[in-house]
């Protein structure tokens, strides 16, 4: 056997069971002691969902432009830049302007996501001075130190924050943080102000309400974190409210009501029907014209469904009538790779080559188009991600990151599943059965079977 080859095999069996326990092992029966955490959320096409009515608060009189920015916010929030929630949110004109956001239905707190879309978002620094701690989740009022922060205006406020700095971590005792960087001027105002003050405390607020408190201990370059008494949840539902910017309308909740799957469970049934027809062709096409490498790629096929399937539950990818089409259809794209590796194989061994020289040199030659076909394909969902953040636009955004996890997960099953298992026929002496690879009987010269009988 082949150096390496058994460590590949351990690696894939390994991810295969893994993606088999976040697809298949119940939510409620944790394995020694390890509890999957990841289920399966359809979209409102297949099970329906929540439909939230959100309206300006009274004495505000927003504009239609701020209310289609204050739509683009909340699907930011709910999506978390991914675009794979397949929420639907529209502005509602008439006399009283109103977001309308459809929800589907998922296994966490819808109350708290709603009040998540609620928050204004508007993020504030204070300075509270030498023995100024504030309480977490305790009301700010900003007039009690006003000796600190002159005209009660805050030293840094969330559009400070550069968006690509924040991110989760944990503070000195272990604790969920969330780690900030700033931006623009307010990146050497930070350095400056800290290092002046050491010893006050800076307050941090989100909608006037306190989301960390502490102590300066020294000069801060230009980044820290906020930290507190958070969950992992909590944290991420705060991240979320930071990156993606304050509303600019204060909203509130009018309405709350359940709606109906526009498809419903037949939908379902026939998709499921479906994708095993689909699945089950490619399959049965690859057994019988390349026999004994098409039984090594569907194996791999089963695996770039399990582990493709795994990754779209553990992000959060909500699946609608036209995603699982689209997983369908990438199962059948998976192939690809297979199909262009075997043909060179069958063509090298037509060539006289022993077994492991054909796959070494059939891998190779095909290489080239694997690697160019996958990477444009990369390449346009990278465009696709872009335009879709630049404009909002997460519907693109969610299909680009649905389409570009398949290419990768489709190169690794070809580049390193598919070869591996091939390396595993190199030992057994299946060179001497030509029909096992799909060849004639006499397509493979006898020099070649000589070479390989002698080598054993």
């Amino acid at each position: 056997m082949r150096r390496g080859t058994l460590t590949l095999l351990i690696i894939i069996i390994l991810l295969a069971a893994g993606a088999a326990f976040v697809n298949f092992w119940p939510n409620d029966k944790p394995l020694y002691g390890v509890k999957n955490p990841f289920t399966l959320t359809l979209g409102l096409d297949l099970q329906g969902g929540t439909r939230v009515t959100l309206q300006p608060k009274p004495g505000t009189s927003p504009t239609l432009d701020e209310m289609n920015n204050a739509r683009n916010v909340i699907e930011n929030r709910i999506n978390g830049g991914l675009g794979v929630k397949e929420p639907s949110i529209r502005v509602q004109n008439g006399a009283t302007p109103s977001i309308v956001v459809e929800l589907p239905q998922f296994s966490g707190n819808q109350q708290d996501l709603i009040s998540n879309l609620l928050k204004s978002g508007h993020l504030e620094f204070w300075d509270t001075g030498p023995q100024g701690y504030v309480a977490n989740k305790t009301p700010f009022d900003p007039t009690q130190y006003t000796q600190y922060n002159p005209g009660n205006k805050p030293l840094f406020e969330g559009k400070d924050l550069d968006p690509n700095q924040l991110a989760i971590g944990q503070d000195q005792t272990g604790k969920v943080a969330i780690e900030f960087g700033m931006q623009g001027s307010a990146f050497g105002r930070l350095s400056s102000f800290t290092a002046a003050n050491i010893g006050h405390n800076m307050t941090i607020t989100l909608d006037r309400s306190v989301v960390s408190s502490a102590v300066i201990q020294g000069q801060l370059p230009g980044h820290g974190e906020i930290s507190g008494t958070y969950t992992t949840q909590e944290a991420n539902e705060l991240l979320n409210v930071l990156k993606y910017g304050a509303l600019p309308v204060d909203l509130q909740q009018v309405s709350e009501e359940n709606i109906g799957g526009t498809l419903g469970t037949q939908a379902i049934d026939e998709s499921k029907v479906a994708g095993l027809l689909g699945i089950g062709v490619v399959m049965l096409f690859m057994l019988l014209y390349y026999r004994l490498p098409g039984l090594l790629a569907d194996l791999a096929l089963i695996m770039y469904s399990l582990v493709t399937f795994a990754i779209f539950k553990m992000i959060g990818v909500t699946m609608t009538l036209a995603g699982i089409a689209g997983f369908i259809l990438s199962i059948g794209m998976a192939v690809d790779a297979n199909v262009l590796i075997f043909e060179r194989v069958k063509e090298e061994l037509r060539d006289g080559r022993i077994l492991s020289s054909a796959i070494d040199i059939g891998w190779k030659r095909a290489w080239s188009s694997i690697r160019d076909s996958n990477f444009s394909t990369m390449i346009t969902c990278a465009i696709l991600y872009t335009f879709g953040q630049n404009f909002n636009a997460t519907l693109i955004t969610g299909f680009a990151t649905t389409l570009f996890l398949g290419v990768v997960i489709s190169m690794f099953t070809a580049i390193i599943v598919t070869r591996t298992l091939l390396n595993l026929l190199i030992p057994t002496g299946v060179i001497n059965h030509p029909a096992l690879f799909g060849l004639p009987a006499n397509s493979i010269p006898a020099a070649t079977l000589a070479r390989r009988n002698s080598s054993v």
